[in-house]
């Protein structure tokens, strides 16, 4: 009981201590800091330099103030001013933060901005051009008030180009686990370095030669993969002519394979011309291989794939020219919506004639035309692209476009419709289409000088004679490729 009574008054004794202690702690005081001069939220470009200066008001020495600019966890800058160039979308929604720091204190005073960063490069045009005998990419936005972004490549991975431009390409897959979509582009560069790019940011991932497992690495002159979200395959040319392919695994985008043999051949070996076509509802792609002369196809969903000769159905093709022997060599190859079917164009010591067949499900072929162009119409300098939803092939000759009524081969030369001339060579054309996506845009690149070329959008209409829609000057050099990119 004693003991009891003891403690009870030796917390009374202690109580009634800390009520009397009048202390002596030195308090500090908080600073008054305001951050003005910045709005609420900010939508920055990916590759347009950004500037932000706040306006702060404190009486905190200058000396005893840091800063940090920061997303999240990731410090961008550590300066007053915010000045920064944004290569990468943000993978987090985290704000974008000022931290002021009174290193007296340690006290942090903060001002928090949504964000939202966008490539420029979503929409747009894919422009690849030869400068005095360097390559550049450019890049025609349609995301920032069609700006045109020169020497994008340069700019962005800090190298330049190696090797002749040959083409540009858009190349998506698709994920096999989550069925997500990733965007990439590819630049084939004959004789270099053909790099395969993010298709957001332009930032390199590898080149494409580097994904071959051969001593000595090929040189590249094609790349295709219009559907390789569903052929899940890669297919490129070598500039002699051979065939490789590279089918991704389930998870992975394409780096996780490799390029390690050409593709095999059915005995007469093959010289496949830079062309490669696969019908929309068909498993097969076809080419023309003009070491023997003769149309092959091929499956593009393995490494074991063969080029065999395309089989034909003689009962139901035309009598009027051979299916196997196809002189020449191939001056395009494409094939379109609007009837699935397969088009060529050769030159055979400057006679050029084009072919046109179908095809079934099981690869068969149907030759269905093969008629000699007019004089004129054609020439080695000639583009080609065909009307994704109307039977019309459209080509260039010069400064001239003209367009060929596909349905009307019987008769050639009433065939040919002129549309257009323009104030210089035609260089490139492409028709962009995807009806998901609303697109539906023909474009052509003309050379304007010697050292100068344009981005022309026109009405693809053939009653518009070739009306210039949209009009993008200032590229530098020849425009070789243009691909519009579609998101």
């Amino acid at each position: 009981m004693k003991r009891n009574i003891f403690i009870f008054a030796l917390v009374i004794i202690t109580f009634s201590s800390c009520l009397k202690d009048e202390g002596n702690y030195d308090y500090t005081p908080l600073k008054n800091v305001t951050i003005s001069g910045l709005d609420n939220s900010y939508r920055f470009i990916l590759q347009v330099p950004q500037t932000l200066k706040p306006v702060i008001k404190t009486d905190i020495a200058e000396d005893n103030m840091t800063y940090c600019w920061r997303i999240g966890a990731d410090t961008l800058t550590k300066t007053r001013d915010f000045n920064y160039t944004f290569t990468h979308v943000p993978a987090t929604a985290n704000p974008l933060t000022l931290d002021i720091y009174d290193k007296t204190t340690n006290v942090r005073y903060t001002k928090a901005m949504t964000l939202n960063v966008v490539s420029p490069f979503y929409t747009g045009w894919l422009i690849l051009a030869n400068n005095n005998g360097q390559g550049e990419l450019n890049f025609q936005s349609y995301e920032t008030d069609s700006t045109l972004y020169q020497n994008i490549y340069e700019e962005v991975n800090k190298e330049k180009l190696t090797g002749t431009p040959i083409m540009v390409k858009q190349i998506n897959y698709q994920d096999g686990l989550s069925g997500a979509y990733a965007d990439r582009v590819t630049v084939v560069c004959k004789d270099g370095k053909s790099p395969d790019l993010d298709g957001t940011s332009l930032l390199k991932y590898k080149y494409i030669e580097d994904d071959f497992k051969t001593e000595n690495k090929p040189s590249l002159i094609d790349v295709t993969a219009e559907y390789y979200s569903n052929d899940r395959a890669l297919n490129v040319v070598t500039t002699d002519g051979k065939l490789y392919g590279k089918a991704v695994g389930s998870m992975s985008p394409p780096e996780d394979g490799y390029f390690q043999y050409p593709f095999q051949s059915d005995g007469l070996d093959y010289r496949v011309a830079p062309y490669l076509v696969r019908p929309l509802y068909n498993s097969y792609y076809y080419a023309l291989d003009e070491l023997n002369h003769r149309f092959v196809y091929y499956t593009s969903n393995s490494l074991s794939s063969k080029v065999s000769h395309l089989q034909w159905d003689i009962t139901n093709s035309i009598k009027t020219a051979s299916h196997d022997t196809i002189p020449g060599v191939a001056a395009w190859m494409g094939g379109i919506l609007y009837d699935d079917d397969v088009y060529t164009v050769t030159n055979n010591n400057g006679e050029y004639r084009l072919y046109r067949f179908s095809v079934i499900w099981d690869g068969t072929a149907t030759l269905l035309a093969c008629v000699k162009l007019p004089e004129g119409v054609v020439s080695k300098d000639s583009h080609f692209a065909l009307h994704p939803t109307s039977p019309y092939l459209f080509v260039s000759n010069g400064n001239k476009l003209q367009a060929i009524n596909l349905e009307n081969l019987t008769n050639i030369n009433s065939a040919i419709n002129d549309l257009a001339t323009y104030e210089g060579d035609i260089t490139d054309i492409q028709f962009a289409y995807d009806a998901n996506k609303q697109v539906k845009e023909l474009g052509i690149a003309i050379q304007t000088s010697a050292d100068k070329s344009s981005l022309l959008i026109i009405n693809s209409q053939l009653t518009s004679h070739g009306a210039i829609i949209k009009h993008f000057d200032g590229i530098k050099g020849k425009v070789v490729s243009i691909c519009r990119k579609i998101m």
